[in-house]
């Protein structure tokens, strides 16, 4: 697809780069003083460690001191915390009230670190210590005390410098009764943003663990999951040969090779996987990294069009901002983040092994608005060779081979794709209502440059609802059909020459909305703590008929809830029912009803000490 050069675009692209040699710059002045923003609050969230008695020298002599290091400043490696998290929501909803301005949610996850900092600004926007021409109304105090004692408490931190903490240990079984929609990319999904998990009719247990260690500034996550797949139903050639049909017969040239879905009945089974694995190193803000990590770029709960929760996470080195950093020359207009990632992924056909790159930076202008952007792109792969200058023209190339060439072309710079979001905390009920929005094009260096031409997903969060001050709603809808008119399904989420580019392991990387179809979701929900809600929700997708013959129609309500059993137990139980009606699966409405039941433990416990370094 033509790759038009905007002068705009342009300089995004050079400020993200701009940016990381900024970081680079940093690391070569190790080690760094503390960040101002953390400076006042260190050491707020620790947990003492007793220790043995020490006989005291009558006549000491005196050693030089050094001072210890806070484990809240930016010599002091922190992980991620995972995005199915009830913290996410929580500090969310903290934020819509007004008392985390300098919230950023276009680049997640964040880190345990930068969770903390959120929650000392809550604390002291509540106390009176933030800007005091926003004074906190009564409810909102209310409202804030109930939900930041699960937060302080769950982001405590061991004192110990150097150690192994065992975070959480979980199980959860899962069952679809009726029929289930297994292909994002295709057709829909019944389950969405569930990390890849298996997902079909039948029942699914899944065990799994999470540890942490960190000593200085180094840090480690794995969190390692045992699941059994139920299996899936024989894909028929008769289905398989209509999928190649929708997926070439709108660019010219011959079809890849093997372009063939059927496949007999898989029987269930088991297998382990790694939901997060990987290792880094922080300085002066900033987090570089390299193993198998999430990535949610966008404000969208029902998922960001780029990258979700859908897809299982993706193999990445990365270098992110670990926290809001001042605008530099003009800190008083707000800060920033980046997240520049280099990444492989996997289950891919045409063409098989592609690798991928992406660059997000995103900006807080005053308390209100925040803004990102993104520019992401897939290349290599088989057929592709792998050369700097392929790399180079990746990145800096404005011409494609376009959707006139056939599949194969050794000489495509890769399948460019842009995407820009924000969200604003209304003036006037800026504690009250948050509107935001994400974007993708995947033929223009931005959505901006034509923004009729590219999909939307516009939404709206109320954090207290009036009169009932429990209660919160939220309504999004997603749109993968241009604004001007629908041009089918050869333009979002595939491509001439990445056909299934867009997925990891057959699932969507992004909405799960999928190609050419419109959804929207709207969510009640009522929070007793941070911990503890109920929170139901209603979805419709509509499919284009320019996508499948005689579209379809997929409805899904459901209900979540969350209850805490003491400090250190949780349990999280999500029923759904399903209608769908789609042609090409067959002239009849069909039926399924889904349960998940899981009980986790967060014990937060030290064991295993590291060398300091």
């Amino acid at each position: 697809m033509l790759m038009r050069p905007r002068t705009f675009s342009l300089c995004l692209r050079i400020a993200c780069w701009l940016m990381a040699l900024s970081c680079s710059a940093a690391l070569a002045q190790l080690p760094d003083a503390p960040s101002p923003l953390k400076a006042p609050y260190l050491n707020t969230f620790s947990l003492a460690v007793p220790t043995a008695p020490i006989s005291v020298d009558p006549k000491p002599i005196e050693q030089p001191q050094t001072p210890p290091v806070s484990l809240d400043d930016d010599r002091t490696g922190s992980t991620l915390v995972p995005m199915d998290s009830w913290v996410y929501p929580a500090l969310e909803r903290l934020a819509a009230m007004g008392l985390i301005p300098s919230q950023q949610v276009a680049i997640r996850p964040w880190t345990r670190q930068e969770c903390r900092r959120q929650v000392r600004e809550a604390e002291d926007s509540l106390h009176g210590f933030g800007n005091l021409d926003n004074p906190v109304a009564k409810v909102v105090t209310t409202e804030a005390e109930s939900m930041l004692p699960d937060l302080e408490y769950y982001l405590r931190e061991p004192e110990l410098q150097s150690k192994v903490v065992l975070e959480s240990i979980y199980a959860r079984y899962g069952s679809i009764m009726g029929p289930a929609l297994t292909d994002s990319f295709h057709i829909g999904q019944t389950w969405w943003n569930d990390f890849g998990r298996p997902l079909g009719r039948g029942g699914s247990l899944i065990a799994g663990y999470a540890l942490r260690a960190t000593s200085g500034r180094y840090f480690f996550y794995s969190r390692q999951e045992l699941q059994t797949h139920p299996g899936l139903p024989a894909v028929s050639q008769s289905l398989a040969d209509y999928y190649k049909q929708i997926d070439n017969d709108t660019f010219s040239g011959p079809a890849p090779p093997n372009f063939n879905l059927a496949s007999p009945p898989i029987s269930a089974y088991v297998r382990q996987r790694p939901i997060d694995l990987y290792a880094g190193m922080a300085f002066a803000g900033y987090s570089l990294s390299f193993g198998k990590q999430e990535i949610y770029w966008g404000p969208n709960t029902m998922g960001p069009l780029s990258f979700s929760s859908n897809a299982e996470p993706t193999y990445n080195l990365r270098l992110t901002s670990n926290r809001p950093h001042d605008l530099p020359f003009i800190p008083s207009l707000g800060t920033y983040s980046v997240d520049l990632v280099f990444g492989k992924l996997s289950g891919h056909r045409y063409p098989a092994r592609p690798y991928f790159n992406g660059q997000k930076i995103n900006f807080n202008l005053g308390r209100n608005l925040e803004i990102s952007f993104t520019r992401w792109s897939i290349l290599w792969g088989v057929g592709h060779p792998m050369t700097l200058r392929s790399l180079k023209d990746n990145f800096f190339s404005s011409n494609s081979t376009g959707s006139n060439f056939g599949y194969g072309d050794r000489e495509d710079p890769g399948d460019r794709k842009s995407a820009f979001d924000f969200r604003l905390h209304v003036p006037g009920l800026s504690n009250l209502v948050t509107i935001y929005s994400d974007s993708y094009a995947d033929d223009d260096l931005n959505p901006l440059d034509a923004p009729r031409r590219n999909v939307w997903a516009p939404g709206i969060y109320v954090a207290r609802l009036p009169g009932m001050s429990h209660m919160d709603f939220r309504f999004e809808v997603t749109s993968t059909e241009e604004l001007s008119q629908d041009e089918g399904n050869h333009r979002i989420y595939i491509n001439n020459q990445y056909r299934d580019g867009n997925t990891n392991k057959s699932f969507l990387l992004g909405n799960v909305t999928g190609r050419d179809a419109r959804a929207y979701e709207g969510r009640l929900g009522y929070w007793v703590s941070a911990r503890t809600r109920v929170e139901g929700g209603y979805r419709q997708e509509k499919i284009s008929p320019l996508h499948l013959t005689n579209g379809g129609t997929v409805s899904d309500g459901f209900v979540r809830a969350n209850y805490a059993i003491g400090k250190d137990w949780n349990v999280e139980l999500f029923s759904q029912i399903e209608r769908f009606l789609i042609p090409v699966l067959g002239p009849e409405r069909q039926t399924n009803g889904s349960v998940r039941l899981q009980i986790t433990w967060d014990p937060n416990k030290v064991i295993g000490h590291l060398r300091s370094r």
